[in-house]
């Protein structure tokens, strides 16, 4: 997807049309060169109902918003920033006033190093606001599957940073004597530990699956809906959504984000 030719101005996307005003935005931060118009336009042929935008700085973009000059009832529902933008992003999310939960946000980053040194630097914030870490060199397909499970609300970070990624959390874990001061109640399980038994419980569950189910697992998990891969794999809509119900009760979930999301987990 990253296209290294072509000039690094900063544009904005053409202005928003009132007809475009129910659909929501993908709003990108960062220069042309990162998010070209193919980008842009590959969005809104992949999504329905959504309108990509680029700013070329998070206060151009917040300066839009803070004078309405966005049309009434169109919101983000996206919020991909350029790496280079990284430090201004996270100071944004601890003084924002105009993102929602309902908002996804994500990094965007060049290659495994940058992915590798983004996690490095902020995985403490990463956590905190589930800012996801988009790669922008992979194919053309696997970028808007992962779009797409962003979008779902999975929390992504490359396989490439996840070293990164423990290797903050056990800085950030208490030493054995300031163990000892901690003030919070004995019963109350860090979340680090939620986490991991959530893991161990996925773990568990995509073990119990058969072939087949790891075959429709990995196909959901990839954004295909229920016709595409019940076209893919030749059987009907019916027989996939069985095999969604057993997958689901295996794996202790009850949609098939939180499937998708335990079958990333696993990197299967």
């Amino acid at each position: 997807m990253y296209e290294p030719r072509g000039t690094d101005q900063d544009v904005t996307h053409p202005a928003i049309q009132p007809s475009m005003c129910q659909k929501d935005l993908f709003t990108f931060i960062g220069s042309q060169r990162l998010f070209s118009e193919v980008v842009l336009r590959t969005i809104e042929t992949e999504f329905d109902e959504v309108r990509a935008s680029r700013f070329p700085d998070l206060e151009t973009w917040d300066l839009v918003l803070s004078n309405h000059i966005q049309p009434e009832g169109q919101a983000t529902r996206l919020l991909i920033v350029d790496e280079r933008q990284a430090d201004s992003f996270m100071s944004f999310l601890e003084h924002q006033d105009h993102l929602t939960p309902r908002v996804r946000l994500a990094i965007a980053v060049r290659d495994d190093a940058s992915a590798t040194e983004v996690v490095e630097r902020w995985g403490a914030r990463l956590s905190t606001y589930t800012v996801s870490v988009l790669p922008m060199n992979l194919n053309l397909t696997a970028w808007v599957q992962l779009i797409r499970l962003i979008d779902c609300g999975a929390h992504y970070l490359p396989v490439c940073s996840l070293g990164a990624m423990q290797a903050a959390r056990k800085e950030r874990a208490p030493s054995p004597d300031n163990a000892l001061h901690d003030t919070a109640p004995h019963d109350a399980a860090p979340a680090t530990s939620a986490k991991d038994a959530r893991e161990e419980a996925c773990a568990r569950g995509v073990a119990k699956l058969t072939p087949r189910e790891r075959e429709v697992l990995k196909l959901v998990a990839s954004g295909q809906p229920n016709k595409m891969i019940a076209n893919e794999l030749s059987v009907s809509a019916h027989t996939i959504k069985l095999h969604l119900h057993r997958i689901m009760t295996k794996l202790g979930v009850t949609n098939r984000t939180e499937a998708a999301i335990c079958f990333h987990s696993q990197n299967c």
